[in-house]
């Protein structure tokens, strides 16, 4: 089945929350999301997230607070998670099998069912790249918990860090798949596999832009001083060359980087008709895309703790402003 054109029925005054990827930084957007969580903000009408960014958003619709604290420091420092000596062997450094079946036992299940209702007839959208065409698609979940993992695996999946990619099929035979915007002649095919969302569409600001979205916030998992993710693919880099695939790597890692920059640049210089608002941490983040140590992320969470408050003072004295100004 043909995704849907998502130029149509469009509302050109949504509000969209944003997500960044970044692996074990995506504590600091957990910190985010969770203090707005205390508070019961929840005002957006489109979800994007890209990799770790997915996996907070669906927490933050399943109204678990904490949740994904507690897997990134728990299930993502486990060593049979992540294992960089796995690579020299010919297997996958990242297990992601392993972890998103350890989000099937009781005492770390998602609450799909809970993220359906919160979530309501608004919009998520799950990236993922085709490694077959490499462009961006944004997968929308059917409310089923197989399916909807799956999504979230394969949002997530480095590239030759874990096998080939996730084969989506038959999801993608169902209304599950929304490609990008200026992808709407792409195609899939049974035997296609999806990659990490990072790779093609690791800041979707336009795509929210052209899905009618013209207030935009961004939880980025990068610090303010240095808005780029050269350290991300550097580490993504030195990864996968211990798995032996460093030539294969580099058509991917200048992709991820040129839709990167298109994205900053977009940023900068947006329409005028569009706020975009970027969450930043007030201090340098201090954990890793993979490897970081329990300090780190209790530290990184504690800044996003503290960037979700800021921002909503920051919501409400606007709110306040406006309401002096317009009644």
């Amino acid at each position: 089945m043909k995704s849907q054109d998502p130029t149509t029925s469009k509302t050109f005054n949504k509000t969209a929350l944003i997500a960044e990827g970044g692996g074990q930084r995506g504590i600091f957007t957990a910190g985010v999301l969770d203090a707005w969580l205390e508070h019961q903000y929840d005002p957006f009408d489109l979800f994007i997230g890209t990799s770790a960014g997915s996996q907070n958003l669906t927490s933050f619709l399943a109204r678990q607070k904490g949740y994904a604290k507690r897997l990134i420091r728990g299930l993502s420092r486990h060593k049979q998670f992540f294992q960089l000596g796995r690579g020299l062997l010919g297997k996958s450094i990242v297990d992601l099998d392993w972890y998103f079946d350890k989000t099937t036992e009781l005492n770390r299940a998602l609450d799909f069912k809970t993220a359906k209702t919160s979530l309501g007839n608004r919009e998520l959208l799950i990236t993922a790249t085709n490694s077959r065409d490499r462009k961006p698609y944004f997968l929308t979940p059917t409310g089923e918990g197989k399916q909807w993992r799956d999504l979230l695996k394969a949002s997530s999946a480095l590239p030759f860090l874990y096998k080939q990619g996730v084969r989506l099929t038959p999801w993608l035979d169902k209304p599950a798949a929304n490609e990008a915007s200026e992808c709407r002649e792409c195609t899939f095919t049974n035997d296609d596999f999806f990659l990490d969302g990072g790779l093609a569409a690791p800041l979707p600001v336009k795509e929210a832009y052209n899905r009618g979205a013209r207030k935009i916030v961004v939880i980025r998992t990068v610090d303010a001083s240095l808005p780029v993710q050269s350290a991300w693919v550097n580490k993504l880099r030195t990864f996968v060359c211990a798995s032996g695939y460093c030539p294969k790597t580099i058509d991917y890692l200048l992709q991820h980087e040129q839709a990167y920059l298109d994205e900053l640049k977009f940023i900068e210089n947006p329409p005028e008709d569009v706020e975009i608002i970027q969450i930043f941490a007030e201090s340098k983040l201090h954990s890793k895309l993979l490897g970081s140590t329990n300090s780190d992320l209790r530290n990184d969470y504690k800044l996003g703790i503290a960037a979700g408050n800021q921002y909503l003072i920051e919501q409400y004295q606007q709110t306040q402003t406006d309401q002096a100004l317009y009644g």
